[in-house]
């Protein structure tokens, strides 16, 4: 799932990882998920813990993003140094802060992202300069999440953003942005509306499901990926199904 297989040739399950323990990656990766979000934006993991994290999806085969705190360089270069297949960048609301994240993520022309192959994006220093900064730019895959109505009524612009290669429909923000609940009829006709212009003019669009079924009813109406969770709610919910069946026939 990078950024030369894009737009996806078949939609993508993921989840979001929250919990800092590597072994939660491979979990997830014999359960056979197509790429797994690192949360730096809610979730308290260090960037050394991230770093094995990342190295581990990438030994498994799955694609590891990191959903970044903010757009500036602080807070996306050590992860994509560390070999991050890409980002999710929080709450892009036009084309300009999409821009910005664009610069602070590639390397110039197309950018401002500093220099250094000393990091398991340059092979720990064994990756010709000249291919590492090419690879850079045409492997990393950028993420902008809509996650107001601003951000969704320009939609299409900020997909369009050069560098830019997907955007994201985040439902839990846009309703508290919105001050709505999840569900509304307005919001949902938003919704609606943003999904249809991205799916026809041909941009890669993406959102959150709260489990399986949800996820497939996203892909009938057009998504090409789809983060289903985390893997909390997923142990949180497997350990009550068990719980109760368990004590079911006690009670």
């Amino acid at each position: 799932m990078t950024a030369a297989s894009w737009p996806l040739e078949a939609p993508a399950i993921g989840t979001f990882v929250k919990l800092p323990t590597p072994e939660v990656v491979e979990i997830l990766a014999l359960a056979g998920v197509d790429f797994l979000v690192i949360d730096n934006e809610h979730a308290v993991i260090n960037p050394q813990t991230i770093s094995t994290m990342i190295g581990t999806a990438r030994g498994y085969g799955i694609t590891p993003f990191v959903r970044v705190p903010s757009h500036e360089p602080r807070d996306v270069q050590a992860f994509l140094d560390a070999g991050a297949a890409g980002l999710l960048l929080p709450h892009v609301d036009s084309t300009e802060q999409a821009r910005r994240a664009v610069a602070s993520c590639r390397f110039p022309p197309l950018g401002t992202r500093g220099v250094s192959n000393s990091g398991r994006a340059g092979g720990w220093g064994r990756t010709d300069l000249p291919d590492y900064l090419l690879e850079g730019n045409a492997s990393i895959t950028l993420v902008a999440q809509l996650e107001s109505r601003t951000a969704l009524e320009n939609a299409c612009a900020i997909a369009n953003t050069k560098g830019i290669d997907a955007v994201m429909i985040g439902p839990a923000d846009l309703a508290v942005s919105s001050g709505l609940p999840l569900g509304d009829p307005e919001l949902t006709s938003l919704t609606e509306e943003t999904e249809r212009t991205c799916v026809q003019g041909g941009h890669t669009l993406g959102t959150t499901a709260p489990d399986g079924p949800g996820a497939a009813k996203r892909f009938a109406r057009g998504y090409r990926f789809v983060v289903v969770a985390t893997e909390v709610a997923l142990l949180a919910r497997a350990a009550r199904e068990m719980i109760t069946a368990a004590r079911g026939p006690l009670e």
